[in-house]
């Protein structure tokens, strides 16, 4: 196992799981270490096991939902390490750039699957123009997301986005309880949130939620 590139598999359809089976089996330097069906499944494979490397995540988990950006998403959410590549029949501009925005290193076509091997590789050995390209799109989406907030606001934002709840904001700021609730109120109406935490995840999103 020790050297080996970890895979788990994101897919809904029991035919494209046992063909990347195939496909993965024949690669003495690729290890298939878990399957889910389904985001939560994901989320669990992710934490449960030692880091997996590669997520091959089908786009339709169920059909033509495009549930698998937000599994991207939910990855990326919970400060997975690895990489994700995403698995279509797919080509529309506007899936792609919303795949990127939610973290995935590469979009791979299925037709193409039996030079998926080759792709996993690159992935895992370098980080690619594509993924420095959607990681300042991410960057550029973010502050286009809080350009309308205040300095005060966006100060509130970067302390909630880094976990501090409020009653530790306003000792940090030493503010009153009542200016930091007016400010937060201010910033979740701008981003169309209803709390802090959806707020985060908005901005997080890139416009995808």
């Amino acid at each position: 196992m020790e050297g080996k590139i970890k895979v788990a598999i994101v897919e809904d359809d029991l035919e494209w799981i046992e063909l990347l089976k195939i496909i993965l089996f024949k690669e003495e330097d690729i290890l298939l270490v878990g399957v889910a069906t389904n985001k939560d499944e994901a989320v669990r494979l992710s934490q449960a096991l030692d880091q997996i490397d590669i997520f091959l995540v089908d786009i339709n988990l169920t059909e033509n939902n495009l549930d698998g950006i937000f599994v991207a998403l939910e990855l990326r959410e919970n400060n997975y390490p690895g990489k994700v590549i995403m698995l279509t029949s797919m080509i529309e501009e506007e899936i792609v750039q919303k795949s990127f925005v939610a973290g995935v290193s590469n979009y791979f076509l299925k037709k193409n699957a039996p030079e998926l091997p080759s792709l996993i590789r690159k992935a895992y050995a370098e980080r690619t123009p594509i993924e420095i390209l959607a990681n300042d799109y991410c960057r550029l989406k973010k502050e286009e997301k809080l350009k309308a907030l205040t300095p005060a606001e966006r100060q509130l934002y970067e302390l909630a986005e880094s976990g501090m709840t409020r009653i530790e904001m306003e000792r940090k700021l030493l503010k009153s309880e009542n200016t930091i609730k007016g400010q937060i109120k201010k910033l979740l109406r701008k981003l169309e949130a209803s709390n802090t935490k959806e707020a985060i995840r908005k901005v997080k999103s890139g416009g995808i939620l």
